[in-house]
């Protein structure tokens, strides 16, 4: 099989990996080699504490296109993954889990990405070995996100995708503190493609989001990619405030029409707790979003870097690798 001279950069996010780093950049390298001229690995460590930085030193010695970036502190996924994206120099990136991305999809991905789609997001097949309540809970998540908040997120995406060289330069001028690839695969505007695929589980037993981490991240999505919560907010208040306006018509037409009015203590607590619940759902929204604008108006980096280092020895076929010769470009 010919390779193509495609450049390919192949991003991964490393977290405590140690159990799995290996046997991920041994596969990911073959396929990458079988299938590219030039191509590299970019694993970033989003402040690993067990042996996962040692290991990859070691992988290093072995793979002159692979390269270790290493955060100061755990900034998170999302901020691990824009570290990766602009370090990478492919004229196509892969954006890849190590515990359950499959490597064997990535040239296919590519492909659909070289036929024009800007974006190529992965898309799990099934949920299968998720709780009941958190399969229900992300079905409901997407329908809310593309129909009510209208996000356009494709259902059951991941992080697995393959963005162009002209995609991630938009993608990383965003400086969003909150950052989601999901959503920003969309709003750049470039032509997006679905790949459906089969994850695998790399570790056994695989990490899982819990319930509240879930709903966590749901939430951040929708208040960070959204002003819908605002307008829902306020349609509930104008909604009370109507009925509220009826009420009191109520009220006064009993008084008129009737002699003997109870006191209706009830009715006026019931009034009051309506308003000040009510009141207290807008300076909640409100407040979020008030923090999301003071976290994003800080004007500090997304990331520090604590080192970087390179693969030291020499490429199988090093005339033809890209990644040495580049590293006086960057």
């Amino acid at each position: 099989m010919s390779l193509s001279d495609t450049f390919v950069s192949a991003v991964a996010c490393l977290s405590d990996d140690a159990d799995i780093v290996e046997a991920f950049v041994a596969e990911t390298t073959a396929v990458l080699a079988a299938h590219y001229t030039h191509w590299e690995l970019v694993l970033v460590d989003d402040g690993s504490t067990d042996a996962t930085v040692a290991l990859v030193a070691r992988l290093l010695d072995r793979n002159a296109a692979c390269r270790l970036l290493r955060l100061s502190r755990r900034f998170g996924e999302e901020i691990a993954i824009a570290a990766g994206l602009e370090t990478a120099i492919g004229d196509y990136v892969v954006v890849v889990s190590p515990a359950s991305d499959p490597p064997t999809a990535i040239p296919a991905m590519v492909e659909r990405c070289r036929d024009g789609a800007g974006v190529v997001n992965g898309a799990r097949r099934d949920r299968a070995g998720e709780p009941t309540l958190l399969r229900a809970g992300a079905r409901g998540f997407y329908a809310l996100a593309n129909r009510i908040f209208h996000l356009d997120i494709p259902p059951d995406s991941t992080h697995f995708k393959v963005l162009s060289r002209q995609a991630v330069n938009a993608i990383i001028q965003v400086r969003d503190r909150n950052r989601f690839l999901r959503t920003l695969g969309s709003q750049i505007g470039f032509a997006a493609a679905t790949f459906p695929y089969q994850t695998i589980a790399r570790r056994q037993p695989p990490r899982r989001k819990s319930l509240r981490q879930a709903l966590g991240l749901a939430v951040n999505i929708l208040v960070t990619n959204s002003v819908q919560p605002l307008y829902v907010a306020a349609r509930i208040g104008i909604l009370l405030g109507v009925v509220n306006a009826l009420f009191l018509l109520y009220v006064v037409a009993v008084y008129v029409l009737k002699a003997d009015v109870a006191a209706g203590w009830t009715t006026v607590s019931a009034l009051l707790a309506t308003m000040f619940g009510m009141l207290s759902v807008l300076a909640a929204v409100g407040l979020w979003y008030l923090a999301r604008l003071v976290e994003e108006r800080s004007d500090r980096p997304l990331y520090f870097v604590l080192g970087e280092q390179t693969g030291a020895a020499p490429a199988p076929d090093s005339d033809r690798n890209v990644v040495a010769d580049s590293e006086g470009r960057r």
